[in-house]
């Protein structure tokens, strides 16, 4: 049964109050970075422990794979319609992945249009259009910006978002 978590309005807080919660945050802080180190020190001993034998193994798995590929390319025209084949270990197949657009190495995607318009092919050219933000974000004259927002319903906004910064060197002290 998950818990329901109810937040708490909090209104008229004192200096006092916001400075012994600045102790609190800064000491909680402290322990959970102290805790994500230890952790963190731990799960790297862990895995240098076994990265030695861990790549051994993966290095040693890749003569058999290479041999139950080349084994599936000479053997695959004799599967039929299907695309595994069953071992006695293992099943070995071929999976289709999703189909994609593909070039010529000699070719560019700009060439690749080009070629195209040249061939009357436009319909498989995509123009789209889009708000440029970056010249709105640059538009320095209220005149612009208020036709903007009459006009376009285009407003600029900036958000602030509330932050509180540990001052290590102080708590652990």
């Amino acid at each position: 049964m998950a818990t329901k978590i109810t937040k708490v309005t909090i209104s008229n807080v004192s200096l006092d109050q916001a400075q012994a919660a600045s102790e609190l945050v800064a000491q909680k802080q402290t322990q959970l970075d102290k805790l994500e180190a230890k952790m963190n020190e731990e799960i790297n001993r862990v895995k240098s422990k076994y990265t030695e034998e861990v790549t051994a193994l993966k290095n040693e798995l890749n003569e058999p794979v290479q041999l139950l590929e080349v084994f599936a390319k000479e053997q695959q025209s004799s599967w039929g319609k299907k695309k595994s084949m069953e071992l006695l270990h293992c099943l070995i197949g071929f999976r289709t992945g999703q189909p994609k657009v593909a070039k010529d190495k000699k070719f560019t995607w700009d060439g690749v249009v080009e070629l195209l318009k040249k061939a009357n092919l436009k319909k498989y050219i995509r123009t789209s259009e889009e708000i440029n933000k970056e010249a709105i974000l640059s538009i320095k004259e209220e005149g612009i910006l208020k036709q903007l927002k009459e006009d376009c319903f285009i407003t600029i906004d900036q958000d602030e978002k509330f932050y509180v910064e540990v001052k290590k060197e102080e708590v652990n002290s």
